[in-house]
């Protein structure tokens, strides 16, 4: 399949996709009230109108509104609508990120979830990636440089849009959006797993003097299940070990050389000195051009997926994943006692003790093993984003062996990802519209 792209809504197109055929979700979603992504449509008024100035309808004289969902589908009309003051066109988008209120975000973000739960296989799990805003009475819409796909959309660069203040909570407050979103999943039967801590060294300058620059977001792993899919071995890291000393007195040194236990020989690791992923990962963004300047890092993608998803691949007949097979083998190593120094007894200065040959277990990867007894071909593990902008997790997800389901609203991004993707590389060639 390579990556299929699929045009449209992505309530709508979720329903496409077959039950429990998705390894796993990795997605970075409009965040709430941050910016316009130029799909909306106009009915009525002059066709010929630039509708620059754009002015939202009251929420007494918006139709339905303030019901915006109809047993579990998005009502399309009723998403924010406008009036162009100039001509009476009414704007229609079906964004997500642009609710009037955080209460209907969080409510469509748990909406988009439950067909999420239907595509996953019972072991799948969803990265899902938030930033969090302020409470203000006004927010930033459409910022973009100047050569953005969004110029040229009928949309007033930066231009300003009211906002409500959620309900308690004052104009300046953070509003704690991810941890929000991430309480109404858990609430909602999602299986809460980890939060992870995407350090930004280079985040977004910001003019506020009264706080500190925002330089993080997060990251939640969420499963569908108690048990699911992790591949902790495809991320493991270099550990930072040091020999440590057993007692820091002197007094101690002697007793421990006494008693043969003179140093320890440092923090035992997994095998040839790699550790488990810890949950705060450093990396820098990088902005596409011609998008924004928040695009998709591939490194923030690429653990998400080797962890999510088998690098073997599934079975083609019931889908369950490949799992490492691996055994416990002895290796040779030197200690670093010989960096060490302590107390000896019956001498009067401090001595350098000798290194020393020892062995150390260590877990090795001798292939794969199936979770089944299927006996079945093997097919590449898929991986959706149901909000696939310019094709980044698509991209990343064939870069590492797996196939790929993007679903994106706005066909001007469609045509940067489908480039992206079947452009860098003649493997990534396999590109379809929904």
């Amino acid at each position: 399949m390579g990556t299929k792209i699929l045009v449209g809504n992505n309530m709508d197109k979720l329903k496409e996709i077959n039950d429990s055929t998705v390894d796993c979700v990795v997605s970075s979603p409009p965040y709430f009230g941050l910016r316009d992504y130029g799909t909306g449509t106009w009915e009525g008024g002059n066709p010929n109108c630039p509708h620059k100035r754009l002015t939202k309808i009251s929420k007494d004289t918006a139709t339905g509104h303030a019901s915006m969902y109809e047993q579990g589908h998005v009502v399309g009309d009723a998403i924010y609508k406008q009036t162009c003051p100039e001509c009476g066109a009414k704007r229609i988008d079906e964004q997500f990120g642009l609710e009037e209120t955080l209460e209907e975000y969080i409510e469509k973000t748990v909406l988009l979830f439950e067909e999420l739960r239907r595509v996953l296989k019972p072991q799948g799990t969803v990265w899902w990636n938030l930033g969090d805003s302020y409470a203000n009475k006004s927010s930033a819409w459409g910022g973009r440089g100047k050569n953005s796909i969004l110029n040229n959309t009928g949309l007033k660069d930066k231009q300003r849009r009211n906002t409500i203040v959620p309900e308690g909570l004052k104009a300046k407050d953070l509003m704690m959006i991810p941890a929000r979103v991430a309480i109404a999943l858990s609430e909602n039967g999602w299986y809460l797993r980890s939060e992870i801590i995407w350090h930004k060294p280079n985040p977004m300058p910001e003019s506020v003097k009264d706080r500190p620059t925002s330089a993080h977001e997060k990251i939640y792993l969420f499963s569908k299940n108690k048990k699911y899919y992790y591949d902790a071995d495809a991320i493991r890291e270099k550990a930072k070990t040091k020999p440590t000393i057993r007692n820091k007195s002197a007094e101690g040194y002697q007793a421990d050389y006494a008693k043969g236990k003179r140093f320890s020989e440092g923090e035992r690791t997994y095998g040839n000195g790699y550790a488990n992923k810890r949950n705060v990962w450093t990396v820098t963004t990088k902005p596409f051009k011609g998008a924004h300047f928040a695009v998709f890092p591939p490194d923030l993608i690429e653990p998400c997926i080797k962890a999510g998803s088998s690098e073997h691949g599934c079975c083609s007949e019931c889908g369950n994943p490949y799992e490492r097979d691996t055994k416990v083998v002895s290796v040779p190593q030197r200690t670093t006692r010989d960096n060490m120094v302590g107390v000896i007894p019956g001498r009067d200065k401090t001595s350098r003790m000798n290194s020393k040959e020892m062995e150390s277990l260590v877990r090795e990867e001798i292939g794969w093993i199936a979770t089944c007894k299927c006996n079945a071909d093997v097919v590449k593990s898929v991986v959706l984003d149901p909000f696939g902008g310019s094709g980044t997790t698509g991209l990343v997800a064939n870069n590492l062996g797996r196939d790929a389901i993007l679903i994106e609203l706005n066909e001007k991004y469609v045509e940067i990802a489908k480039k992206r993707i079947g452009g860098d590389n003649p493997l990534f060639s396999e590109v379809e519209d929904g």
